[in-house]
């Protein structure tokens, strides 16, 4: 395997326009780290210059170091390598923009996430931003993509390489696009030495629009529609956080988290209200008698088509089921499985699986000793589709601090299928991603 110093070389996270993203193991303390290598687009080089490119790579390191907070991602290490430098971060498996399936194709709709979590993570995002603020540090790029999940579901802010830091102001020519379309304020598009405070927080409420509805502020096909988002206080809370006059948006990120706590009282007795009237009346569709117990190896490609998935990797139709509630198990009376309630004590890699499902059946595990790991098809029996916008307006039966689920389905040699069981989709991991494990047992041999 390729050795960057250390760092033993895993794999490519993703690519960008000045650096690559690698996934390394390092090799002194065994942990899992990514590493950003400097190799800019030939565009890049083009429209910036060689010297611009260098000293932006150097800025990012430096802006890392010097903001220590917990949302806001750790450098733990650089050097170089072959004359090229590179960072090394915290490593975390998911971003925001994996979490609700945004794409590069902005327009596309995106998954919701419930309202709560939307809450919670917009917090995050605005405490790490104020840090950085305050230290005179303007990010200019915020967006999901540039927002790392913790496997507690925290928000880690990352990517401060077109960052404005004082006192090191970096010449780019015209042609360079500092941020993104659609989160970008209308000064910053125009120039991006504009930017201050104020242009990060309009990319915030840009963003927590987009993770609560799944769409963009101005699209045309959704605004128009009855949707509980839409109402006063909320729109007055967009209007002010996304005005395309700077001086009429939230001076600070203080100022936009009180206004946040206030709409999260008042969604907070909506949902109240809504949930003591709820009935579930959804159609179900899916006979779950016949559920595909054997694990297969699905491409990426061919996935939506096998797993019977949507445009955002959700199942096409839902399950029919008939739980039964147990202290440690749950009885699928429609499918024929047992489920464990819970899962695995704490997340587990891929081949961890194996075992934790031994442990279980050489104890007996209440009572059963042909207990595995569940296909993507088997714990796509167990999604239903969200009623509300919160989604949870019920206790469910299983424990809902198991949210990412193996599958026993590989998608490749280094990568498996898992299951979201809070938004219910679809996707698949590096198999040295920590995620838990709900074994089940019976159903068709």
């Amino acid at each position: 395997m390729r050795r960057i110093g250390r760092y033993t070389v895993l794999g490519l996270l993703g690519r960008g326009g000045m650096s690559r993203i690698l996934r390394v193991r390092d090799e002194d303390s065994g942990r899992l780290r990514a590493l950003k290598i400097l190799n800019p687009h030939p565009l890049l080089l083009k429209t910036a210059g060689e010297g611009a490119v260098r000293r932006l790579f150097a800025q990012e390191a430096e802006v890392m170091r010097s903001v220590r907070h917990p949302h806001v991602a750790r450098v733990v290490d650089q050097g170089k390598e072959a004359g090229r430098p590179y960072l090394v971060m915290e490593y975390f498996c998911h971003s925001l923009a994996d979490r609700i399936g945004e794409t590069a194709t902005l327009e596309d709709p995106s998954r919701p996430l419930p309202a709560t979590e939307c809450f919670r993570l917009v917090r995050q995002i605005l405490s790490g931003l104020d840090a950085c603020h305050r230290a005179g540090i303007i990010h200019r790029d915020m967006k999901p993509a540039n927002v790392l999940l913790t496997q507690w579901g925290d928000a880690k802010i990352i990517d401060f390489g077109l960052s404005r830091i004082p006192g090191r102001p970096i010449a780019l020519r015209p042609q360079v696009i500092v941020g993104t379309p659609y989160y970008a304020p209308p000064e910053q598009e125009k120039d991006a030495e504009a930017a201050g405070k104020t242009a990060d927080l309009y990319a915030v409420g840009v963003l927590f629009y987009r993770i609560l509805t799944g769409r963009l502020p101005d699209d045309p096909s959704f605004s128009h529609l009855p949707h509980p988002f839409h109402t006063g206080p909320w729109q007055a809370f967009y209007q002010k956080a996304c005005h395309p006059d700077p001086s009429r948006r939230y001076p600070n990120a203080q100022a936009m988290v009180r206004d946040l706590d206030q709409l999260q009282r008042g969604f907070a007795r909506e949902l109240d209200a809504v949930c003591r009237l709820w009935h579930d009346a959804a159609p179900r569709s899916i006979s779950g008698s016949a559920l595909r117990r054997n694990p297969v190896k699905v491409r990426a490609r061919n996935a939506r088509q096998v797993f019977q998935l949507d445009p955002l990797w959700c199942p096409e139709r839902e399950a029919v089921s008939d739980l039964d509630p147990h202290d440690l198990t749950v009885r699928d009376r429609a499918t024929g499985r047992v489920w464990q309630r819970a899962g695995s004590p704490e997340p587990l890699s891929w081949d961890s699986h194996r075992q934790y499902i031994a442990h279980l059946n050489d104890w007996a595990w209440a009572g059963r000793t042909d207990w595995r790991l569940p296909t993507v098809d088997e714990l796509c029996s167990l999604l239903q589709r969200p009623r509300y916008p919160d989604t949870y307006c019920l206790e469910p039966v299983f424990d809902r601090r198991c949210r990412f689920l193996w599958s026993a389905d590989r998608c490749s040699f280094r990568s498996a299928w898992y299951v979201d069981s809070d938004l219910g989709y679809v996707w698949h991991q590096d198999v040295s991603c920590p995620f838990h494990v709900r074994a089940v047992a019976g159903g068709d041999v």
